[in-house]
């Protein structure tokens, strides 16, 4: 049974992945090293091909430093014997002002003259500049990245590091990325098309074996392999964050801001490690409500608590939205949903409560999960 909550795709909305459906094929028509059996077909959104998609992707990110790494010298080798390396010392530019987009381009181009103009003022130049070039081994660019901080490669000598330094620090900066999944249930999503997304624009991925192992392909409108996965199992994550969408209306508005206009998507995470404690922290709310709906005495809560902490899945995605006043702020929305197979000593000792949980869940290929709570935080974007 479907949960109340369940958005109505009525309204245009953002979509990821559909539910995979078994199709009579042969995989072989476009992989040769396919094995003959079960074949799974999904619908995949243009949101779906770029989190898949293992081509690299351009992003931009604020220049803000640079970290500085000596040359070896004659300590090196006692530094090594006693696993003591040597600290790089980190230079950041006193340029803090970040200029949000105008309306009018005269202005934004005169404010931006008014920003280089002031830049001699800066000492990190000055500090680069006294630098012994002889003595540096190597240097690194610092960025802002979605509320943390990243390393930059540097090309060239070390003066033409240091120019590219001088030349670019406190400005926006191109960043090439191997793909938009980073890691495991780590997505980048700067790198999204600025045109936006369309949902009724969509490919087919085909999930299959292959040396006994589980693979699949994204193919073309044509029917030509677009590209292959190298993770098959990032596929289950996306059906993750499709469900999550239609049951957490929090997270299902965020999203579609990032993707259908109003904030610019930064990242998403799918994790399972939580800071969370639910022993200590407040009641949720839908527990709250369910214990109402069953007519369950409130001294009961103590029997559910203890359970909350194991099986846990959180999405969060970090977007960028302007605020009134113009500034813009880093959102983190977070959904955190909870694995039916948690609950399950309250099968006994809270049967109706059990029952009214259950209800709500939904089913992925994963198991089947229920949102737990739903966490909303903002920061500067600074």
């Amino acid at each position: 049974m479907e949960s109340r909550t369940e958005t109505s795709r009525a309204a245009p909305a953002g979509w990821v992945i559909s539910e995979g459906k078994l199709v009579r094929m042969d995989p072989t028509e476009f992989d040769p090293e396919a094995e003959p059996g079960i074949v799974k077909a999904y619908r995949l959104s243009e949101i779906g091909r770029y989190l898949l998609n293992p081509g690299s992707i351009e992003v931009r990110k604020r220049l803000v430093g640079c970290e500085v790494h000596r040359a070896d010298n004659r300590l090196s080798f006692l530094r090594r014997v006693f696993k003591r390396p040597r600290k790089a010392e980190i230079i950041l530019s006193g340029v803090k002002l970040k200029l949000p987009s105008l309306k009018d381009p005269d202005l934004e181009a005169h404010l931006k003259r008014m920003i280089d103009e002031l830049r001699v003022f800066d000492p990190f130049g000055k500090t680069l500049t006294r630098l012994d070039t002889r003595k540096v081994s190597h240097l690194v660019g610092i960025c802002e990245d979605g509320g943390g901080y990243s390393y930059l490669k540097l090309q060239g000598s070390t003066d033409d590091k240091i120019r590219y330094l001088n030349g670019h620090v406190g400005r926006d900066v191109r960043v090439t990325i191997h793909r938009a999944h980073l890691s495991e249930g780590v997505f980048e999503l700067r790198g999204f098309p600025a045109a936006g997304f369309s949902p009724a624009n969509a490919s087919t991925l085909y999930l299959y074996s292959r040396d006994g192992q589980p693979a699949a392909c994204v193919l073309t409108a044509l029917g030509n392999v677009d590209f292959r996965l190298p993770d098959p199992q990032a596929v289950n994550y996306l059906s993750l964050l499709e469900r999550t969408l239609n049951f957490c209306p929090g997270f299902r508005k965020a999203f579609d801001a990032c993707f259908l206009g109003g904030a610019r998507p930064v990242r998403l995470l799918l994790n399972r490690q939580l800071g969370v404690d639910y022993s200590k922290a407040g009641f949720p709310e839908i527990y709250r409500d369910v214990f109402r709906t069953a007519q369950t005495a409130a001294a009961n809560c103590n029997l559910v608590k203890p359970v909350l902490n194991y099986l846990q899945t959180a999405l969060s995605l970090s977007y960028v939205s302007s605020g009134t006043s113009g500034d813009e702020r880093l959102f983190t929305h977070m959904c955190i949903l909870h694995d039916l197979r948690a609950i399950e000593p309250l099968r006994k000792s809270l049967p109706a409560v059990y029952a009214e949980m259950s209800r709500r869940a939904f089913s992925t290929e994963a198991g089947r999960f229920y949102v737990l709570d739903s966490i909303t935080g903002a920061a500067r974007a600074d």
